[in-house]
């Protein structure tokens, strides 16, 4: 019997994909610095110049200038006037006040999707989550955090305000870096996996105030294990 993956790749054409557009200089390079940054191999109060990271990637200025705005606009980096730019602590506070925001908009999201999402959108959010169970099955966390972005992507982007979405995945580049670096163990897959049944459960029952709760425990779960991340990676730097 196909998995549900196989199944609709098989009626997609076989499988076959576009190649994903190339990235612009200034993004790939945010990349490189979001993650130096994540890994602790740029510290916290380390003063990013432009001509010394634009001389460094063999790049011009201006990519080098665009991708430290792309990092303050994630709260990587501050950026002063006169003095440059330099790296943020990743505080507790601040994964706090992040998650704060990502449970509001989250469950803002949510309940949209649940008072108005059609009977075919709820039926491709179960076949999303269909995918994560099974690479939870399989003890796949690469193929996990790649469906569980979908599933989650699903639900975002079936909402009208992509002002409120902007604000929300303007975190989410480093969030998503430093979970991928960083992998769940097999039980928090299977936790973050339940939520995710809960949410369509609660979506497919047309109960919009439980998928609300459901979605809030997910994130407060994430929270959790976000802040067990950053504890470890400042022991590891401190020794």
């Amino acid at each position: 019997m196909k998995s549900t993956t196989e199944a609709r790749t098989a009626a997609s054409g076989g499988g076959r994909q576009k190649d994903a557009p190339r990235k612009p200089g200034y993004s790939r390079l945010a990349q490189h610095l979001r993650e130096e940054i994540l890994e602790g191999r740029i510290s916290a109060g380390t003063r990013l110049k432009v001509a010394d990271i634009a001389e460094r990637f063999k790049t011009s200025t201006n990519p080098a200038r665009e991708a430290l705005q792309i990092l303050e606009g994630e709260g990587l980096v501050t950026i002063t006037p006169n003095r440059g730019a330099s790296v943020r602590e990743i505080s507790e506070d601040l994964v706090h006040n992040i998650f704060d925001i990502k449970v509001l908009f989250a469950g803002y999201f949510v309940r949209s999707f649940a008072e108005s999402a059609t009977p075919a959108e709820v039926a491709e959010l179960r076949a999303l989550q269909e995918d994560c169970e099974e690479t939870v099955n399989n003890g796949d966390y690469e193929q996990y955090h790649v469906r569980n972005l979908r599933f989650h992507e699903c639900i975002e982007n079936h909402h009208f305000n992509k002002e409120a979405l902007g604000i929300m995945k303007r975190y989410d580049s480093w969030l998503q870096a430093l979970s991928k670096k960083k992998p769940l163990s097999l039980a928090q897959m299977r936790r973050s996996n339940a939520d995710h049944w809960r949410i369509v459960e609660a979506i497919e029952g047309g109960d919009p105030d439980a998928a609300v709760r459901a979605m809030k425990e997910h994130l407060d779960n994430a929270h959790s294990v976000f802040l067990d991340r950053i504890r470890r990676q400042r022991s590891l730097v401190a020794e």
